[in-house]
């Protein structure tokens, strides 16, 4: 691979009753002004218990390992694919885990098969698996977390760059319907200096049928405005409409840095404890909630005093 150039894989999993839930992340970071790393991330979210900790370790771009097939990320002492997580870090501030995955779900694209070859756009994400299962534990700084039975996801993003600004939302299962998933964003692409117009792109999965917009045509039938930490959005269908929204408390989030591939800092807000409320309507009605279990992320040049960078 060469600069530029960014690549994610990771995990996420919720408690499924409390407002807990972990993330474990593996990337690689190749900037256009020639500096590289690779990145372990580990995450818990605690708020109501011994309070959301953050860590990421970096190491040389040597000492990882990213495969295709079979889906394999690597470093250090860490390794993420679909079947299991295991790592440990070692220094001032400690981490270890053991996770088993069974998953559940067919692999969701938010993106045509097109534009996923195409250069633009220059982010691409994937879920490898939209409702699995978690067991085992993750450690941090010596809080110990066990997971039986935890709902989340398997997920791959990569690119040329990060998406300008973004608000990426996933759901792993609502509250009254345990297989269902929903996995949204709303992105502002930026051509240059020049910032386009946000679009909104989402595919939600209920009872065996599956409602999408995907690229940038299809686009022209949603909306999505949002700002830390609210989030609404809706989406026209032949005989239905999708309205929902995304919200998180301020003390739900954890504050990141994050280095995009021109070399220059954002920052990456992330919640895996928000909630989510959908409602359809037309041909047929429904409405599902998520509460304190869905993942809501906003990657801004704009720093938020209100929630302290962990990592």
């Amino acid at each position: 691979m060469k600069a530029p150039y960014y690549e994610s894989r990771f995990i996420r999993a919720n408690h499924p009753q409390r407002p807990q839930g972990v993330w474990l992340r593996e990337t690689l970071l190749l900037t256009s002004p020639g500096a590289e790393s690779a990145d372990v991330w580990v995450m818990v979210f605690d708020p109501e218990g011994e309070g959301n900790r953050a860590l990421k370790q970096p190491y040389p771009i040597e000492d990882a390992e990213f495969v295709s097939d079979p889906w394999t990320a690597r470093i250090g002492e860490t390794t993420i694919d679909d079947a299991a997580a295991r790592g440990s870090l070692r220094g001032p501030r400690s981490s270890s885990w053991d996770l088993g995955i069974t998953v559940g779900g067919e692999p969701v694209r938010l993106l045509t098969d097109r534009q996923y070859s195409a250069r633009f756009p220059s982010a691409k994400t994937m879920v490898r698996s939209p409702v699995a299962l978690f067991n085992g534990h993750v450690v941090i700084e010596e809080r110990r977390v066990d997971l039986d039975g935890w709902t989340g996801s398997v997920n791959h993003n990569w690119g040329r760059r990060h998406t300008s600004a973004y608000a990426f939302g996933q759901v792993c299962g609502f509250d009254e319907a345990p297989l269902s998933s929903l996995e949204i964003v709303t992105a502002r692409a930026g051509i240059g200096p020049v910032m386009m117009p946000p679009l909104t792109l989402l595919v939600f999965r209920h009872n065996g049928d599956e409602l999408a917009i995907r690229g940038v045509l299809a686009a022209r039938r949603t909306t999505g405005e949002y700002r830390p930490f609210e989030w609404s959005f809706s989406a026209r269908f032949d005989d239905l409409t999708l309205q929902g929204e995304i919200s998180a408390r301020a003390g739900d989030v954890i504050g990141l840095n994050y280095t995009d591939t021109d070399g220059k800092p954002k920052y990456c807000y992330n919640s895996a404890i928000a909630s989510c409320r959908i409602r359809l309507s037309g041909s047929d009605s429904l409405e599902l909630t998520a509460t304190r279990r869905a993942m809501l992320e906003i990657l801004t040049d704009t720093r938020h005093q209100e929630v302290p960078l962990l990592a």
